[in-house]
Parts: structure tokens; sequence; C-alpha cells
């Protein structure tokens, strides 16, 4: 599974850095990596009757974080990761956020990860 293999090459990648599906552990230590599915598809190509068929998953990345200079450093550190991975994938963009409520940056990367399951 996707989700799986991403979490594994992050850990590897940033073995500093804990990452978590979906939502993280309560009392987490900053700064952290949450990643959720947010649309999969599965892409059948003319070549080969698209067998196997690739799979095309847009996910998203949020690395939360206390300090603005720790947020970006450690999204330069994911994207870094994410274009060494042996995987096929494109960022489609980014976006800086404050969160108020929890007195955190977060810095959300969106990503179309082209796979074979």
């Amino acid at each position: 599974m996707i989700q799986e293999d991403l979490k594994a090459m992050l850990a590897t990648a940033m073995p500093t850095v804990p990452v978590y599906p979906s939502i993280a552990a309560q009392g987490s230590t900053l700064p952290y990596i949450v990643f959720q599915r947010v649309l999969s598809s599965v892409e059948n190509i003319l070549a080969g009757n698209g067998n196997p068929p690739i799979n095309n998953t847009r996910m998203q990345l949020d690395v939360w974080s206390q300090s603005y200079a720790s947020a970006q450093a450690t999204a330069a550190a994911l994207r870094a990761a994410m274009l060494a991975w042996g995987v096929q994938n494109l960022n489609n963009g980014e976006q800086d956020f404050y969160e108020q409520d929890v007195k955190c940056h977060r810095v959300m990367l969106d990503y179309s990860i082209w796979h074979y399951d």
C-alpha cells in the first residue's frame, strides 16, 4: 500500500521527525508530519492494456512545528526526501498556515504519486 511505502521512506529519510497517518499521536514532539490520502484513482492506459494498471494517489503531507523557521526547514527536508524517492511523484503545491488554536505553524504540501499496487 502506498501509504505504508510513504511512511517507511520518510522514516528512513527523516529519522528524527515522527510521521503519522491522518492524525498525530497525543503529546507528539514537534516537528512532525501528518499525511492523508486525498484521492486515489486507477489509470487505465492503452499501452499494454493497462496491465498492470498504474495508480495515481494524491497525498496531503502536513508539517507541524512551533516556529515558522522550523516548519520551513522540515518542509524543505520533506521536499528533498520526495525528490529522492524512487516512486514517481509531483509536488502540486504548498501553503503556509498558522493554526491559532494549537499555536503551531503548518506547511501543507500536496503530492501526486504514481505507483503500482
